[in-house]
């Protein structure tokens, strides 16, 4: 599998660990009533950053599939050359 292709996935499950975390620790939190918009604005902010990670991991997993698809493409053309190699 392509090097950069995996460490992109690394990238984005580190993400998604650390959304994790912050949703649990600060997304409970008891908040001031006249800081309420404000809260309010950073929940909506890290739920479209966490969407954002969603969307760019789904279309990593998609991209694994198409890299998944290119190889064994490769892999039958090489036995292929290697078989009609040999009956010559």
């Amino acid at each position: 599998m392509n090097q950069n292709l995996i460490e992109a996935m690394t990238s984005i499950e580190r993400a998604k660990s650390l959304l994790f975390a912050y949703e649990k620790a600060f997304l409970d939190l008891n908040v001031e009533p006249e800081s309420r918009e404000q809260a309010d604005m950073a929940v909506s902010t890290f739920y479209a950053i966490q969407e954002a990670v969603d969307r760019a991991a789904n279309h990593l997993d998609l991209l694994d599939g198409d890299c998944r698809v290119v190889d064994a493409i490769y892999a039958v053309n090489d036995v292929r050359r290697r078989t009609l190699k040999t009956e010559d």
